[in-house]
């Protein structure tokens, strides 16, 4: 039997909500070539919002590791801490390269992303789909939360992370699945000229994403393997924590694709 992951034992939980997160109308249209322009535009304008929550909490992350003193050799991976300051440097310079992305792939398609008031800096309050509110409130409530907390105090962030980019990889692979289902017309015939299907639905479901995502599941678990050892009660603690991320962030997952 293989042995109990924290990661697991996430996602043996809450399994009907994470199929409505990871197989929304949204998704299947963008499958289909189906979505119109306006509706990415507005769904891709927020998405370049949940990058910036996203950037702010890798900076309290960064904030609260402890790194040890102790220097380590050139062959020595580190601490879970340590590697988990690689993963976050690598994480800043992915969502850094995906908004410029975001940006290129807009313009040659001819999609708004901008929905700023005239004053270029404040976000119209009624263009915030629920779901960038909710990812708003959780990345909030991270950066001014367990930092004191002497157990792992880099969980909930971790947990947030992992889970965020797990999701959005299992989303667009399921879309792409139904693209590749489809019937094979022309991507030029699409709704969205093949903005979707053509660029954004391979970009999200390469073989580099998932090997991010997993480095960060690896140390996810093996951060909170060494923290427990044998001791159950800090189990039960670690694991209520992370599933109270989990339950938030799925809330959050659903609500961030457009009904359709």
């Amino acid at each position: 039997m293989a042995s109990w992951t924290l990661t697991s034992h996430l996602l043996s939980i809450n399994k009907e909500q994470f199929t409505r997160a990871t197989q929304s109308a949204f998704l299947e249209s963008a499958a289909s070539g189906t979505l119109p322009k306006k509706t990415i535009s507005h769904w891709l304008a927020n998405d370049r919002l949940y990058m910036l929550g996203y950037i702010r909490l890798s900076g309290e992350l960064l904030r609260i590791l402890q790194l040890p003193s102790k220097p380590t050799g050139s062959k020595d991976a580190g601490t879970t801490e340590v590697q988990l300051l690689d993963w976050l440097v690598d994480a800043l310079a992915n969502i850094r390269r995906e908004e410029r992305f975001f940006m290129e792939v807009a313009e040659r398609y001819d999609l708004d992303v901008d929905i700023t008031e005239p004053d270029g800096v404040t976000v119209q309050g009624d263009r915030k789909l629920e779901g960038l509110k909710r990812f708003e409130k959780l990345f909030g409530s991270l950066t001014t939360g367990n930092a004191n907390n002497d157990l792992l105090p880099w969980l909930e962030g971790a947990v947030l992370f992992w889970a965020t980019e797990k999701v959005y990889f299992e989303a667009w692979s399921w879309a792409k699945r139904q693209a590749e289902s489809s019937s094979s017309k022309s991507l030029d015939s699409d709704e969205d000229n093949g903005a979707m299907r053509k660029e954004f639905i391979p970009n999200w479901t390469n073989e580099e994403f998932i090997k991010f995502v997993n480095t960060l599941e690896s140390l996810l678990n093996e951060g909170v393997q060494q923290a427990i050892g044998q001791d159950e009660k800090r189990k039960e603690q670690i694991v209520m924590r992370a599933k109270h991320v989990w339950g938030q962030l799925l809330d959050a997952e659903e609500a961030f694709w457009p009904i359709i």
